[in-house]
């Protein structure tokens, strides 16, 4: 039986938006009842212009202890902390900011060790792997570091916002040279394909790669919670390719997220 909300319950936020397709307020709360914790994590659609405005009044809250964050907060929440991780210092974006005990605000960025765990645990490697990534913005530019780190032999990527793609190539070229290219094809000799953008929320939003370009070799993997499997997947899946879809990225993220929502470093 689930503990009774009282006025003791801890607060934990997830901003975005839209909001409605988030799975993560579910999965950590029943991770907090589990573990014997009482908290919650509210899930609140917080518009594009209304961050500023917003993020200021849930930190003034003393009972909210952290902030979790979705599209499109990732690069302005950032602004909002008053300490950072390397990672999300070299990002200039986050997901997950708390309030540590002397009332300061931390932010990291889990987006791409989420996506790493969830491959690793499916059993695909990614050390001396090609990888072509759609998507240069919070969750990208996370990925792209993650899959470099665990040794990617090389990173493609493309993004309709020219400044998003440049930004993120000057960013991974000074870290790790010749590994990293920007290109609006999958590269034939890729084997892992990584959907970080939005495209999918709806039925009418474009694929974000041609699946004639994909092949039985590959792996396809979509941040995208809901629908699953979005139609990139499902047209994947018909290519022969192994999928992981956004829910496969959110399970590698649960251990980091709630230890992190908790303080734990």
């Amino acid at each position: 039986m689930a503990p009774a909300l009282t006025g003791k319950t801890r607060v934990h936020a997830l901003i975005g938006s839209p909001i409605a397709q988030v799975l993560a307020p579910g999965w950590l709360t029943e991770r907090m009842r589990e573990a014997g914790y009482d908290g919650v994590l509210v899930p609140l659609q917080v518009e594009k212009g209304s961050l500023d405005w917003a993020l200021p009044v849930l930190k003034a809250m003393p009972n909210i202890d952290s902030i979790l964050i979705t599209l499109p907060h990732k690069f302005g929440a950032i602004a909002h902390c008053d300490r950072l991780s390397e990672r999300a210092r070299v990002l200039g974006a986050i997901n997950a900011m708390r309030r540590e005990e002397d009332g300061r605000w931390f932010g990291d960025n889990f987006d791409g060790a989420g996506l790493t765990a969830g491959l690793k645990k499916a059993g695909h490697t990614i050390r001396g792997k090609g990888v072509y990534m759609i998507g240069a913005g919070g969750a990208g530019s996370s990925i792209g570091v993650s899959m470099l780190e665990e040794g990617a032999r090389h990173l493609t990527f493309h993004d309709i916002n020219a400044n998003s793609q440049n930004t993120l190539l000057a960013k991974l070229s000074a870290a790790y040279g010749g590994r990293v290219a920007v290109g609006t094809t999958v590269p034939p000799d890729c084997e892992i394909v990584v959907n970080a953008t939005s495209a999918g929320l709806r039925d009418s939003d474009p694929l974000p790669v041609n699946p004639g370009e994909l092949t039985s070799r590959m792996v396809v993997a979509d941040v995208i919670t809901d629908p699953v499997p979005t139609r990139l997947l499902l047209e994947a899946a018909k290519c022969g390719c192994a999928t992981r879809d956004g829910t496969h990225m959110l399970d590698g993220q649960i251990d980091l997220l709630f230890a992190f929502m908790l303080g734990k470093r």
